[in-house]
């Protein structure tokens, strides 16, 4: 059934601006032959499927360099998945059952799916690894997977949702992107806020859309607009600088040497939020203190002016680095993962502490050390007391769990300071898998529960003289960073591509007006009137 002009499909807005264009419908895939069994031998099974990982291997290295930036990184981290050895393991088990190379390598991956799924962090990496094993599969069946997109014209992309591979593919044709699946925290998400594409994700009447419709992408407006033009964009505010400098610092998250070079090219006072696991998805073996400072000190020297905020590694099974054996865990969300690798695995977070201070002290530089997955007080002393003996820090955690966000004001005398994992923090507050598109409205920052949360969080910090950053995906947005300045959030960190906007909105506004602003948003029942009381509180500024 064909939609009617006007026709306002609701979904989760990302992105300050509105676009009008011409559907491009991305319709699934040709199939990939049914999993059967073969007479040609294991032997011959295993050298096809070689070959086939190999070829994708190299085609997400030509992705990547294509990508550049964040997304590089990603497409170096699923080649790292793609040639897990364990993976073509249990895929040679069932070549020497009679399965072919294809059949064999989708049963593995759905026997890893299995394994590691039922975690809202890991189930878009999971998604990523059904892609790699369709794309495999596909090689093999001589079936192509390239999205073929025009290099010119006004497209909006309507589909599922869209993988690493498949952003990779947008050409400057590409002007708004619409799924049916996906959340604000989704690759399709980060890619497009991070390009400046008006995204519209978990919208799922989009499924009617047509290639050749015309369409309004309105994010503002949390919609898309079917035969809708400019003039029904909901419009977003537009910020002007009236002070010098933001209300708050405004620091930039990074995790590779690139990230801090594009950071320091921003107006960003420092970085608050390093992501160091991102350095130890494709090693294999541990690397040496020596080897670690070397790469830090690098880091450290590129990035922005001020404070750097390092974050200790963050991985578990769901997040699996090659060296650490942390096995598979039914739940990874609830598992080890973060500060608790600490129990097996302490000599190697004591390693890169110690690397840290080294690359410290070589760069000179002023460097915050915390830990992620802390549940419990003792949990932060015991962290910043090994911190503490090691090197020269400012020693804080981060707070992702809703034990810790409650005990807040018991941090008094721990930490020197804390900072707001929001992404994470939603997931457990709310329960919900971020890519379930029945439940990406939990994940707005805009629901009344985080934002009660956060505020009760900048409380504590305020009574008990311990700064309290936002560094999740909210801070990015830059009408939600007034809001945290107005609950009393004393930093902020966000994407290198959003460090400006987010800057010249804290600058557009006194803090006096910045707490109305925010006593207005606390009052709201629902997203919708949050964020139209933010919205309000603005326009009147």
């Amino acid at each position: 059934m064909a939609l009617s002009s006007g026709a306002a499909l609701k979904g989760l807005g990302v992105g300050l601006n509105s676009s009008v264009g011409q559907v491009w419908k991305v319709k699934p895939h040709a199939a990939l032959p049914a999993r059967a069994k073969t007479a040609n031998g294991a032997e011959v099974e295993a050298q096809s499927l070689k070959a086939s990982i190999s070829a994708v291997a190299r085609d997400l290295d030509q992705l990547g360099e294509k990508a550049g930036g964040t997304s590089a990184e990603i497409f170096e981290a699923l080649k790292f998945l793609l040639e897990d050895d364990e993976l073509f393991e249990v895929a040679s088990a069932h070549m020497d059952d009679g399965w072919s190379a294809a059949a064999a390598y989708g049963m593995a991956v759905d026997e890893f799916g299995e394994l590691l799924g039922g975690d809202p962090t890991f189930v878009e990496r999971v998604a990523d690894l059904q892609d790699l094993s369709k794309r495999v599969q596909a090689h093999l069946a001589g079936i192509e997977l390239s999205l073929n997109l025009p290099e010119s014209g006004n497209l909006v992309l309507v589909g599922e949702d869209f993988s690493p591979a498949d952003t990779a593919q947008f050409t400057p044709a590409v002007i708004g992107v619409v799924t049916t699946k996906g959340g604000p925290t989704s690759h399709t998400s980060i890619i497009c806020r991070s390009r400046g594409i008006p995204a519209v994700v978990s919208c799922g009447d989009a499924a009617q859309l047509e290639t050749g419709d015309s369409v309004l992408v309105d994010p503002v407006g949390d919609r898309v607009v079917v035969g809708g033009d400019a003039s029904l964009a909901t419009q977003s505010i537009t910020f002007v600088a009236i002070n010098d400098e933001p209300i708050i610092p405004v620091r930039s998250n990074i995790g590779t040497k690139a990230d801090a070079e594009a950071a320091a090219k921003t107006g960003a006072d420092g970085v608050g939020l390093f992501r160091t696991e991102l350095l130890y998805l494709s090693e294999k073996t541990q690397p040496s203190v020596e080897q670690q400072t070397a790469a830090y000190s690098e880091i450290l020297a590129a990035a922005p002016s001020g404070p750097i905020v390092v974050r200790t590694i963050d991985a578990g099974s769901d997040k699996p680095v090659p060296f650490l054996d942390m096995g598979h865990e039914e739940n990874p969300s609830l598992g080890v993962r973060g500060y608790r690798l600490i129990v097996e695995h302490r000599a190697f977070i004591e390693d890169q502490l110690k690397s840290l201070e080294a690359a410290r002290q070589a760069t000179g530089r002023e460097v915050w050390v915390m830990a992620p997955m802390i549940a419990t007080v003792q949990e932060a002393a015991d962290f910043c007391n090994l911190a503490r003996s090691i090197g020269s820090f400012k020693v804080g955690i981060m707070i992702e769990t809703p034990s810790i966000a409650v005990l807040a004001n018991d941090l008094a005398g721990v930490v020197d300071f804390v900072s707001i994992g929001t992404n994470d923090l939603s997931q457990y507050l709310f329960a919900a898998d971020r890519m379930n598109p029945a439940l990406g409205t939990l994940l707005t920052p805009w629901q009344p529960g985080l934002i009660r949360t956060l505020a009760r969080i900048a409380d504590a910090g305020n009574a008990t003289g311990i700064s309290v950053g936002v560094c999740g995906e909210s801070a990015s947005d830059p009408t939600f960073a007034v809001v945290l300045a107005g609950l009393g959030i004393t930093s902020v960190s966000a994407s290198p591509s959003q460090v400006d906007v987010v800057k010249t909105a804290l600058s557009s506004v006194d803090l006096a007006k910045a707490k109305e602003i925010a006593n207005s948003v606390l009052a709201a029942t629902s997203p919708e009137a949050a964020k139209a009381a933010a919205l309000d509180g603005l326009a009147s500024a």
